[in-house]
């Protein structure tokens, strides 16, 4: 027999004997994983600990159409890390944890004040959960909002994921926000992150989804009403629906955006106020109003429309100034489209106090409604 077959048959035998010593317990199936929905994370009631992770997990049914509801598990631990505090709830459970469906991460509003990077650095390093994990914070806290059941609620959904997906409702009073948008933009000079508020009930059955809060590296987290929320979320998300009301000469009527666009140019010249030159194109129609109106005025309701919109919009922008955040970007606006040097940060930082905003708005009116 050739060397030739003889080294043949000796890969041959190697190769049998290797692949009979590979064990089959590598893959789990289904009925050996236990799927968490839901990740909060709350301040802890051990002084000694640093937080307190809650885990929300499905449990398994046999058939939707059998099945009425949905029904959870609850894991709650305390550690001086998320990693370990992970890492001891795993041993509560004798399946395998499984993340692949993980889309919440609730945050106490307690924890704010705190090290976010820190708090950050583990759902970062998990490349299955940074871009699909929706960030949220929780009131009164974020094992409550985990906990809460709708009665609404199908089974074999969470009812908490179709306020942030758009597969459920579209309101531009949510606010969306990934884990890789709420690190990048906490962290970024010259923009702060927004996150929205979730309430719930007493009873642990009804979210309330309307408020959002501002938040930015050693800065003050600031919290914006309903209106301010819709506002932000129509000119930055470009969220449809947007409405509200105008009074103006007389003129009362509630307006529904179907298009909101702003543009941004940062003004800074020698011996004059720096401005900041804020352009938005706004289209909608008129929904209600408490005046007979002609559609041959149309011209004059979006002018009075668009004089009231841009005051609100010049508000809200002075109302972040003073309170130091940053949510439009003006900073990295004026970062983008400057050289960049040692010092531009540090200008930008003494500019923002001083800047003057000039709101102009182009509002295109479409119609008055049916009725005229």
């Amino acid at each position: 027999m050739s060397t030739k077959w003889l080294k043949i048959i000796f890969l041959s035998i190697l190769l049998i004997t290797l692949t009979s010593s590979i064990s089959g317990c590598a893959y789990k199936g289904v009925d050996k994983r236990s799927f968490v929905v839901g990740i909060g994370v709350d301040p802890p009631k051990d002084p000694g600990n640093k937080f307190r992770v809650t885990l929300k997990i499905a449990k398994p049914i046999a058939s939707l159409k059998s099945s009425t509801e949905n029904e959870y598990a609850y894991l709650v631990h305390e550690s001086e890390s998320i990693a370990q505090t992970i890492r001891f709830l795993e041993t509560q459970d004798d399946k395998v944890m499984d993340f692949s469906q993980t889309k919440i991460l609730a945050l106490s509003e307690d924890v704010l004040h705190g090290d976010l990077f820190s708090l950050m650095d583990y759902f970062v390093r998990r490349g299955d959960l940074q871009l699909v994990l929706y960030v949220l914070v929780a009131k009164p806290n974020a094992e409550d909002v985990l906990r809460v059941q709708p009665p609404l609620e199908s089974a074999g959904e969470n009812a908490l994921y179709n306020y942030f997906d758009r597969t459920g409702i579209e309101s531009p009073f949510v606010t969306t926000t990934f884990l890789f948008e709420f690190r990048r933009d906490y962290d970024t000079k010259g923009q702060s992150s927004v996150l929205p508020i979730v309430e719930a009930n007493e009873e642990g059955d009804k979210f309330t989804v309307n408020h959002s809060i501002v938040l930015k590296n050693s800065v003050e987290p600031v919290t914006l009403t309903p209106t301010d929320t819709k506002l932000y979320n129509s000119l930055m998300r470009e969220a449809a629906g947007y409405g509200y009301t105008i009074d103006n000469e007389g003129y009362k009527f509630t307006l529904s955006m179907d298009r909101v666009k702003m543009k941004l140019k940062i003004h800074v010249k020698d011996g004059e106020k720096p401005r900041a030159i804020v352009s938005i194109k706004a289209v909608g129609v008129i929904s209600e109003s408490n005046k007979l109106l002609k559609l041959k005025e149309l011209d004059y309701y979006s002018k009075l429309s668009g004089e009231q919109f841009s005051e609100q919009v010049k508000d809200l922008f002075i109302h972040l100034q003073e309170k130091n955040v940053d949510p439009f970007g003006f900073g990295l606006k004026y970062r983008a489209t400057r050289l960049n040097t040692k010092d531009t940060l540090d200008n930008w930082k003494e500019i923002y106090p001083e800047l003057e905003f000039d709101v102009k708005v182009d509002m295109q009116l479409k119609s008055v409604g049916a009725m005229e």
